[in-house]
């Protein structure tokens, strides 16, 4: 008859044995008034079948001690299965954690040479640039800038936002150049800014998208504007760009293949349990907005 009661002790272990300790002791207590419950019912169906007679209270009473001494048993070898378990997992997670570390120190001591080489080439290549060139030597430095701001974002968690700004204005004048007249730009951000923090490149994959989809395919461009501002306590980005028209089904833009847009919606919900918001403008093109902590 115990074993006919392995449903409450399966649901209470496996779906909410990972409680807080207060909560599960409560629960025990309910879990073991329901196993006892049932066995009692059980006996009572039972008894009759087979020609006994029902149990009386005073039996209930005397089976209730060894009943529940079966149960405090059962769930002590449950737990300590639970225990070891757990261990177990613990165990490969740090492993796998060591391995990890192990692997991004490896990374981090190469990632060191590559950079020091890359900027030494570009310098080398600005110097070798007669004076009537110096619109070349320009794009050479900022293109320079730009590395050094991608090398910043694989070391620092957070940035500050004037910092990404500055990057984002660097990286659209490069495009700026390959684009011509067909690009233009406004960044616009209130005063008090600077201690904002957000990830590094958060802003660069939605403005390559903008550029990707609306500025590129267009014979005559369009413009990208950039605007931050603050209001309760909190900052308001927007990113609008016109161009090309937006054709597809705004509620499932995410699901067309645009990684810059899920990353950086991942990356805002991560870190600031913020939603990324997209829809269209009044040109045809797309805003992209978010809020984030100031």
């Amino acid at each position: 008859m115990s074993l006919s009661c392995f449903p409450i002790w399966w649901l209470h272990f496996t779906v909410l044995a990972h409680w807080p300790l207060k909560k599960r002791f409560a629960l025990h207590v309910v879990t073991a008034a329901c196993y006892y419950g049932i066995w009692v019912a059980l006996y009572q169906i039972y008894n009759p079948l087979v020609g006994k007679p029902m149990m009386s209270g005073l039996q209930v009473l005397q089976n209730a001690g060894p009943n529940l001494l079966f149960y405090v048993q059962v769930f002590s070898i449950l737990h300590i299965y639970h225990f070891f378990r757990e261990r177990e997992s613990q165990l490969l997670r740090e492993k796998a954690l060591t391995d990890l570390a192990h692997q991004s120190e490896i990374n981090a001591l190469k990632a060191q040479i590559q950079p020091h080489f890359l900027f030494n080439t570009l310098n080398s290549i600005s110097a070798s640039l007669p004076p009537k060139q110096e619109k070349t030597r320009i794009l050479i430095a900022k293109l320079a800038d730009t590395f050094r701001y991608a090398l910043r974002a694989t070391q620092e968690t957070l940035v500050p936002l004037s910092s990404e700004l500055e990057f984002i204005q660097i990286y659209l004048t490069l495009e700026q150049a390959r684009f011509g007249k067909r690009l233009r730009f406004h960044i616009e951000a209130d005063p008090g800014l600077e201690r904002t923090q957000v990830p590094p490149l958060l802003l660069q994959p939605l403005v390559e998208n903008a550029l990707k989809h609306a500025i590129e395919p267009s014979l005559d461009g369009g413009q990208v504007n950039i605007v931050c501002r603050l209001h309760d306590g909190k900052v308001h980005v927007r990113i609008n760009n016109t161009g090309n028209p937006f054709q597809g089904d705004i509620a499932n833009i995410f699901a067309e293949g645009r990684i810059g847009l899920s990353n950086t919606a991942k990356r805002l919900f991560y870190h600031f349990g913020e939603q990324l918001t997209v829809e269209q403008n009044s040109y045809g093109g797309l805003q992209v907005s978010f809020q984030i902590p100031h």
